[in-house]
């Protein structure tokens, strides 16, 4: 099994289906959690209430998969494989965080949008994603640690500033108190922390 990961992550092909394996494994828990926990805090502050809904920017929201998707064909080897269990330690301990401080964001109205494009886009998004699954958020968690596993890779400055533009959407979608934009962000930041690069990465 060991020379058969090795041989996969040696080629983008095998690279993406290692990838593809590893977010098929941790997106098993989300649906279920989302469906079946009840909210217990409540996370909305005035910050919160002061952040307009800006709903353009769920474009960018939507591009949330493409960092983590990018550092997958951009690393290799044992960086490739650290970057996918830092992955799945970030969704781990999302999860967690959903099931212990399970909290539901109250969900804009959608009728200043009329028969827009964005508002049937909105109209799909909260069909197939609950309230719930706030705290912390599972989108700057894995966007943040793709960005911190990059940062001094080539256009490292351009994979944190992706990763900013989407935590910002976060919010600006109405998806994300505050609080679940910066636990994410520490989150990300820890596991981080607790993977450690490559000898060379490190120089």
């Amino acid at each position: 099994m060991p020379q058969l990961l090795k041989r996969l992550g040696r080629n983008a092909v095998g690279r993406l289906s290692l990838a593809t394996a590893a977010f098929v494994l941790g997106a098993i828990p989300y649906p279920y959690l989302n469906a079946w926990l009840e909210p217990r805090f409540d996370f909305m502050t005035s910050l919160d209430r002061a952040i307009p809904f800006v709903p353009w920017t769920l474009a960018v929201y939507a591009c949330w998969l493409l960092l983590p998707a990018l550092a997958v064909v951009a690393l290799e080897g044992s960086e490739l494989f650290r970057l996918l269990a830092g992955l799945l330690a970030c969704a781990a301990l999302c999860y967690a965080g959903f099931a212990l401080f399970t909290a539901h964001f109250p969900r804009p109205s959608l009728e200043e949008l009329g028969g827009s494009v964005w508002r049937g886009a909105y109209e799909w998004l909260h069909g197939v994603d609950g309230p719930g699954n706030t705290f912390p958020s599972l989108h700057v968690a894995l966007t943040a640690f793709a960005a911190l596993r990059m940062r001094r890779h080539r256009l490292g400055a351009m994979w944190v500033g992706a990763a900013i533009l989407i935590s910002l959407s976060t919010l600006t979608t109405r998806q994300h108190f505050v609080a679940d934009v910066a636990a994410g962000a520490v989150l990300a930041s820890l596991v981080h922390l607790a993977i450690p690069r490559r000898e060379a990465d490190r120089r």
